[in-house]
């Protein structure tokens, strides 16, 4: 903080600029979501992927797991990585240890789509 000296006598003032820059940044930070993490987890939910897309780095891994009432896959669309069928309560960690993008569905709903982004 900056001290001010007022041209009056006795009294000193703080300027308080500085202190109300950080606190309204700060008060962004809850809505940030980060932009990378090491690992995630994808929930299989109502017959979608959520999140539907997700980032995470080199190395990291992200766990599938079926929410569902019926038998999900996560199957790359090139065919890259396969979780195999998940029936409800089942789950599958799968590491990703290279940068890419990689798109995929579920075998049995060709609807139901994500997309993995490892950085």
């Amino acid at each position: 903080m900056t001290r001010i000296a007022p041209s009056g006598a006795g009294t000193v003032l703080w300027d308080r600029r500085p202190v109300l820059g950080w606190l309204i940044a700060l008060a962004g930070l809850p809505f940030l979501r980060p932009a990378r993490a090491d690992g995630a987890v994808v929930e299989m939910r109502q017959i979608q992927f959520m999140p539907a897309e997700i980032e995470i780095v080199a190395g990291g891994a992200v766990t599938f797991v079926n929410a569902d009432l019926v038998p999900h896959t996560a199957t790359a669309n090139d065919k890259s990585f396969d979780t195999g069928l998940l029936r409800k309560g089942e789950r599958k960690e799968l590491t990703f240890p290279k940068a890419g993008e990689f798109p995929y569905a579920c075998k049995f709903h060709p609807h139901m789509t994500g997309r993995i982004v490892v950085r």
